[in-house]
């Protein structure tokens, strides 16, 4: 499969979605997918066969981008839109494979396209973004509009855990597959 993957994060970084991303890829990689990554200027340089990582422009400004939402992942974030546009536009992709945000990237992609996207659902966007900026939750039902927007249009969503699958039935999505984060920790004795 040709697969475009819409990483918008600092990739790769050692916490909690790169990390995801990274195995990942690495499970494509060894299937013998060729993957193609879109993600931000910032990050270490991976080397996965069949894997080609394109950065965003260096934005000189844009430095040290933390998790969660802010203006610096937004400024990213249209960067990665229109490079998205661009690769999609010259190659065709079998699939998108959005995380996080950038399933609004795949949606655009979609409809213009008509490339299928998998949602990589880390946590509830409309849900963050209110716990974050409570005085945006007058905005509650319009940011779950938007969500539920990119859930229906998925050919699955890939939430994190249960409590994240059992918020999305209610957008009615085509297939949920919840895909556990996987602890890195190794032969950890229990405390006594």
């Amino acid at each position: 499969m040709n697969i475009l993957l819409l990483a918008p994060e600092p990739f790769y970084q050692d916490r909690g979605t790169p990390i995801a991303v990274a195995l990942v890829l690495k499970g494509l990689s060894e299937r013998g997918d060729h993957v193609e990554v879109i993600t931000y200027h910032e990050g270490t340089e991976v080397d996965y066969e069949h894997v080609t990582v394109h950065r965003i422009l260096n934005i000189s400004f844009v430095r040290h981008i933390r998790p969660g939402f802010s203006w610096k992942k937004v400024v990213c974030d249209f960067f990665m839109f229109c490079k998205a546009v661009r690769l999609a536009s010259k190659k065709r992709y079998d699939i998108v494979h959005a995380v996080e945000e950038s399933v609004f990237i795949a949606l655009i992609l979609k409809w213009t396209l008509n490339i299928p996207y998998v949602y990589d659902m880390d946590s509830s966007l409309a849900q963050q973004m209110v716990e974050k900026y409570p005085f945006l939750s007058p905005f509650t039902r319009l940011l779950k509009y938007f969500e539920r927007i990119a859930v229906r249009n998925a050919d699955a969503v890939t939430p994190v855990c249960d409590a994240l699958a059992r918020i999305i039935q209610e957008y009615k999505p085509k297939k949920v597959a919840v895909l556990p984060d996987v602890s890195l920790l190794k032969d950890i004795e229990p405390r006594s």
